[in-house]
């Protein structure tokens, strides 16, 4: 199992321009819609939401104030992961549809811009094939506005991209810069969905041209920093996302991008001082603290890193990636009571993802004095016939008995390069861990050195060779 977080990708949005319309001078609610709205602009959603649903107390039909309220939950959703909030959203904006009697193309704005948030949430394509069909009705309208099209096409982009076709995406958001040519979110999601379709040398393209119209944005070095990243070129993505802090050393994201890639590059603990500045601006980032506590792992600072993992699952304890993290430096702690109980709870609250973690967890229960339990647990697994076994059920009858270490070892797919490094790495791993657990030290410590050697550094059996051998 890859050890390593993935890429952080912030790519910000603008999804409209908050402002319906100008409120009536003689509409006694006019002064709590303008605070409203500058509310939203400033990113208080709170008291947008606030100001809006005191208005709408007092004038159940007014629709700016539910356009307007629409916006704030939908955004506030999306900021915090709350989908019955942008849910809220969607219904306060089909209100303000409603009682415009559909006047309003702007209305249109966050019921489509939640839709999206919603199909990406939830993994439901059918929120954004709804959101679709309503978009392509608004586009199909041979009134509207330059500026309305051009917002209407980047919401259609938009959704495009949860529905897997980021080429589709990227025509929308080419054609709203050639109507609105400042379209800053257009502008930033262009290269992204170039990259995404597999076209590097567009995105490329596009990631230049946008450095060169908003120079002065740390968004826009930062984004072409990751895809930098992406393929491969971290000096590249250093100096981008250095870029970034240099024009705004407060933002955190470029901080911990870098950090990343420092991390990737292996350099743990460049690494650690960028996640540590990062924290020290957004102290409650639990991604953040588990990335930290992976570069202190990588140091052999084990205590340090159990601090901060420990922490990252307080601040989300529903994330089963940073609860299994926990658990591999617990095992690397040789803490397996610890290590079992983490791996089980990863393993409840993603069943599918962590079932790599069952070899991990057959160890640490053998190591517990839980080998009945153990075998117990895992029962099903010798008697699976050997072509139905995927890699992880070959270490698991490797642990068991079921098959010898030659069998474990003609197992491995040859087919692709990378693949063959990490089912090697781990194969003598948890040969090592059957020979340690048997008191066969040299056998182990020799096994332990043949994972080191596959320098697949990514990689928790990589890591657990090197607290086994003290290698750092």
């Amino acid at each position: 199992m890859s050890r390593l977080i993935p890429l952080l990708i912030f790519c910000v949005v603008i999804p409209f321009t908050a402002a319906a319309q100008t409120p009536d001078a003689n509409d006694p609610f006019a002064q709590q819609k303008i605070q409203a709205d500058q509310a939203q602009q400033q990113g208080d959603f709170a008291k947008s939401i606030e100001l809006t649903s005191q208005v709408l107390q007092q004038k159940p039909d007014d629709h700016v104030a539910f356009y307007l309220r629409a916006s704030a939950r939908v955004e506030s959703g999306r900021e915090q992961g709350n989908a019955q909030t942008i849910r809220d959203g969607v219904g306060d904006a089909r209100e303000a549809i409603r009682f415009s009697q559909n006047q309003n193309v702007n209305y249109y704005l966050p019921y489509l811009f939640g839709m999206m948030n919603l199909a990406v949430m939830e993994n439901k394509k059918s929120h954004a094939e709804t959101a679709l069909n309503v978009a392509n009705q608004i586009l199909a309208r041979p009134n509207l506005t330059p500026e309305e099209r051009a917002n209407f096409h980047y919401q259609r982009g938009m959704i495009y991209l949860p529905l897997n076709k980021p080429q589709d995406a990227a025509n929308d958001f080419a054609e709203t810069i050639k109507l609105s040519p400042d379209h800053f979110a257009a502008q930033l999601a262009l290269p992204d969905a170039y990259a995404l379709a597999g076209n590097n040398e567009m995105a490329l393209a596009s990631f230049n041209q946008v450095v060169q119209k908003q120079p002065n944005s740390p968004v826009v070095y930062n984004n072409r920093a990751m895809f930098y990243q992406q393929q491969g070129k971290l000096q590249e993505a250093i100096n981008d996302f250095s870029r970034a802090i240099q024009i705004d050393p407060q933002y955190h994201h470029a901080i911990t991008n870098r950090g990343f890639a420092y991390l990737e590059g292996g350099n743990p603990q460049t690494a650690e001082a960028d996640l540590t500045q990062s924290l020290s601006i957004a102290p409650n980032q639990p991604f953040v603290l588990g990335m930290r506590g992976e570069a202190r792992l990588l140091q052999g600072n084990i205590a340090q890193a159990l601090v901060d993992q420990k922490q990252a699952v307080q601040l989300d304890p529903q994330n089963a990636a940073l609860h299994s993290d926990l658990g591999f430096s617990y095992f690397f702690s040789q803490d397996f009571p610890a290590a079992i109980a983490e791996f089980n709870l990863a393993a409840q609250l993603a069943p599918e993802q962590m079932k790599v973690l069952n070899p991990w967890l057959y160890v640490a229960m053998v190591r517990s004095d839980q080998k009945a339990a153990a075998d117990a647990k895992f029962q099903s697994t010798p008697s699976q016939k050997p072509d139905t076994r995927d890699s992880v059920d070959n270490l698991l009858a490797f642990l068991m008995g079921a098959i010898s270490e030659a069998d474990l070892i003609k197992a491995i797919d040859v087919k692709d390069q990378e693949r063959t490094k990490a089912q090697t790495c781990e194969a003598h791993f948890f040969i090592g861990e059957k020979a340690l657990i048997a008191g066969d030290n040299a056998t182990a410590t020799q096994n332990f050195q043949q994972a080191l050697n596959t320098n697949m550094k990514n990689l928790s059996a990589y890591r657990g060779a090197q607290y086994a051998l003290k290698k750092f």
